[in-house]
């Protein structure tokens, strides 16, 4: 996965995460969040690789519907567009930190 959707998958989680169960949510904060390989979790979760996967998948899957039906990462993105536009740099980081915290 590339750094853009690695990022974006990273900020949908963010927003999102909590609609994810338990697991789900684990499993992708590792693999979006601490950058751990598929392999490494399955070692740490009592997994196989393929399950893993199958998770990630099915993850990347619900992040995209979830975003298909609320729109936030859009919005967010949208937004941070409009501030750009439209202030300075410091307003920017501020409305940046705010909404990545």
């Amino acid at each position: 996965m590339d750094l853009e959707n690695s990022i974006k998958y990273s900020i949908m989680l963010d927003f999102y995460g909590n609609l994810l169960t338990d697991k789900q949510l684990a499993v992708a904060k590792m693999f979006f969040y601490d950058n751990i390989s598929l392999s490494e979790i399955a070692g740490l979760d009592g997994l196989t690789r393929q399950a893993v996967y199958d998770i990630i998948k099915r993850i990347k899957f619900l992040l995209i519907e979830y975003e298909q039906k609320l729109g936030l990462y859009g919005k967010y993105i949208e937004s941070k567009k409009f501030l750009k536009k439209h202030l300075n740099n410091n307003l920017l980081n501020e409305f940046t930190k705010i909404w990545e915290n």
